[in-house]
């Protein structure tokens, strides 16, 4: 498991590691052991690792009992684990790794939500909630094809990169991408051309993604596309803005109808769940936006099944229009239903506030 970016010296990377007294120990006692590099994700980890130090230690010590001081040894094991405690402490974020739709993820889990992040993909695949709902909901099939993957492979989470050499990066599916664990709580994403790079982060009540490298050759948007709280049901749903809401307008996508406005933020319900998701920019631009639902066959919002099409600075006939490198985007879970322009104020009040912590 290598969470270190390409060149990086992993024993400069992450604090929870133990080197030199452990291989001094080894060779002590007639081994050449190499040190392990630990990367616990919680405290308990942290507590397991220092007991097996500690065993290693005393082992060490029974076999060289003329030649090693038993109190240093006890120092150096007790300041280690105080160190790994403050260092890495529990921050109510677990990252763990697993397959989905044939691909390697980091699964995250939250307190209010579990995202699938694709490696290669550099995108998420699915956007958990607390109910079990998959905002996004991809699958590899059909693949790319229109408006057929509309119920598949065109969902994902910021799908970043279109129509260029790097066409893919960002949109889980896709392997033009690295992506490595940072800390308990961040991944890094390159693409494997090293044009492209964003950072991740979670919180417990939302995630942040910052643009940290792009292109200077090619533009990008930022996207939400997937099934408003697990399924296709335009008529039950909703949408508001930060310059209004909430609005129940049916977009239909397919037969070329679509809004084109500049939005700081959106948020999505389903009058059937008390949960919305936003997204957010962190600094206004002038770029268009757009919105629309695709239904995954001619019949439209009709469909069977779909998703909402949703763009940061996607411009008519699908052009991504962004260019700032160092652009941040929140995205997350709100706890309510928006039934009226109350509860709407209520949403801009909470978004607001995240936006200026």
């Amino acid at each position: 498991m290598n969470y270190a970016t390409p060149g990086a010296n992993r024993h400069d990377f992450f604090p929870c590691e133990y080197r030199v007294e452990h291989r001094q120990m080894s060779r002590s006692s007639g081994e050449n052991h190499q040190a392990q590099l630990y990367n616990p994700s919680s405290r308990m980890a942290c507590i397991f690792l220092h007991q097996k130090l500690l065993a290693r230690e005393q082992k060490a010590f029974s076999n060289t009992r003329n030649s090693i001081n038993f109190g240093a040894m006890m120092y150096r094991l007790t300041a280690t684990f105080i160190f790994l405690t403050i260092a890495w402490p529990s921050s109510g974020i677990d990252i763990s790794e697993d397959v989905f739709a044939g691909a390697p993820h980091f699964v995250i889990k939250t307190k209010q939500a579990t995202y699938f992040l694709d490696k290669e993909g550099g995108g998420l695949s699915r956007m958990i909630d607390e109910y079990g709902n998959d905002w996004i909901a991809y699958k590899s099939d059909p693949w790319n094809l229109y408006p057929e993957s509309a119920a598949s492979s065109y969902r994902g989470l910021p799908n970043l990169v279109f129509r260029s050499d790097d066409n893919g990066a960002g949109h889980p599916g896709h392997k033009v991408c690295y992506s490595f664990q940072v800390d308990q709580s961040t991944i890094l994403t390159i693409s494997k051309n090293g044009k492209w790079q964003w950072r991740w982060r979670f919180y417990e009540r939302y995630a942040t993604l910052t643009i940290e490298k792009t292109d200077p050759e090619s533009k990008y948007w930022f996207l939400y596309e997937g099934p408003i709280a697990g399924e296709f049901r335009p008529k039950f749903q909703y949408w508001g803005t930060n310059l209004g809401g909430p609005r129940r307008e049916i977009i239909d996508y397919y037969k070329g109808d679509k809004i084109f406005a500049n939005w700081h933020w959106i948020y999505f319900g389903d009058m059937r769940v008390k949960q919305i998701l936003f997204v957010a920019m962190e600094n206004p631009d002038r770029q268009i936006d757009s919105l629309g639902f695709l239904g995954n066959s001619s019949q439209g919002i009709q469909a069977e099944d779909g998703m909402v099409v949703f763009g940061f600075g996607r411009q008519s006939d699908a052009q991504p229009q962004m260019t700032d490198p160092h652009n941040t985007f929140y995205f997350g879970f709100i706890k309510m239903r928006v039934k009226n322009q109350n509860s709407h104020e209520n949403v801009v009040k909470r978004i607001d506030k995240l936006l200026k912590e």
